[in-house]
């Protein structure tokens, strides 16, 4: 069961760190795009606050993996 629970964790924070990766890839082209429209511009401010909000939740899934991980 420890096996299970730190090979979840690590394929969770794994996944958290692309996930942030993304978010700030899109942050950044969010900034530095200089001629869209307004629905261009909305896309991609959404899709920074989900990746962004996915990221944060696999890390807090990874972090409780390792916590009951230790408590066994």
């Amino acid at each position: 069961m420890r096996t299970v629970l730190l090979i979840i964790s690590i394929v969770l924070i794994a996944a958290c760190v692309l996930s942030l990766l993304f978010a700030a890839l899109n942050l950044f082209a969010y900034r530095n795009t200089l001629d869209g429209s307004a629905e261009l511009y909305s896309r991609m401010h959404r899709r920074t606050i989900v990746f962004f909000v996915l990221g944060a939740v696999l890390a807090a899934a990874g972090a409780a993996c390792l916590i009951i991980r230790s408590r066994i």
